[in-house]
């Protein structure tokens, strides 16, 4: 039963997330284009350092930089929020507003078992959205000339992955707590719009720089993967935030008298 309903939920959202990923490989093989051509112009500039931290790194006369700031720090993280927050808030609040439960739930499913589906459902759309940038950052350093290794290219996209599981296991737990699908997204998303901010802004002053160890962005970004490799100790806080909220949403599904 289990394997049905993850099967169920990656076709539904199959379309969604097949167009995220053609969308997110020709705007990065883009941006990898444009490389050659401005990277010797972009070395010039001055950029202050608040401002380059807070678009992901002043150092755009590099590869490295330059596809940080275009697709690691905006574009990559707002498409994976984006598609996790959308998917985990349709496939709880939105099948009980839409009376999918009764039906559902009239077999004898544990909602543990039906939760649980649903979230590996989503963690598979995203893995494969994770290696949907991983192709298009290797075709946008291809273009550009080379300069960055595959494993570092796999750790951006596994860190992108961890972070788009962490944000989605939040709307999973907004949208299994709630009931309400529009009440659960929209908090989620502006949760993680928050979290985007205090991460960018905090830092420019010692008085709130810890304030950015509070965000996700932090640990998915903050020890640059895409230059350095994979960050262990970011990865293990992103699994653990992932886990607890993940408990949080199947606690809160479990006990509340869902509508339909």
């Amino acid at each position: 039963m289990s394997a049905a309903i993850v099967s169920l939920e990656l076709r539904f959202r199959a379309r969604a997330v097949a167009s995220a990923a053609l969308g997110l490989v020709a705007l990065t093989a883009l941006v990898g284009s444009l490389y050659p051509s401005l990277g010797d112009s972009i070395a010039d500039v001055e950029i202050p350092k608040e401002i380059g931290d807070f678009i992901g790194g002043s150092d755009l006369a590099t590869i490295q930089g330059w596809l940080r700031a275009e697709i690691m720090a905006v574009y990559g993280p707002v498409v994976f929020a984006v598609i996790a927050i959308t998917s985990a808030t349709a496939t709880t609040a939105g099948e009980e507003e839409g009376h999918v439960f009764a039906l559902v739930l009239a077999k004898p499913v544990p909602r543990r078992r039906l939760l649980l589906a649903k979230a590996a459902a989503i963690a598979l759309l995203l893995g494969a959205l994770s290696f949907a940038v991983l192709v298009g950052l290797r075709i946008a350093v291809a273009i550009a000339g080379g300069g960055v290794a595959t494993a570092q290219l796999a750790a951006a996209s596994l860190h992108l992955l961890a972070f788009g599981l962490a944000v989605g296991a939040l709307a999973l737990a907004l949208g299994a707590g709630t009931g309400q699908r529009g009440l659960a997204a929209g908090v989620a998303a502006g949760i993680t719009l928050v979290m985007y901010l205090v991460n960018g802004i905090a830092p420019v002053s010692d008085a709130t720089s810890w304030l950015r160890y509070l965000t996700l962005f932090h640990y998915y970004e903050g020890g640059d993967p895409i230059a350095n490799g994979i960050d262990a100790a970011g990865l293990a806080v992103l699994v653990l935030v992932t886990t607890l909220l993940l408990a949080v949403a199947v606690a809160a599904f479990e006990r509340r008298d869902l509508r339909g």
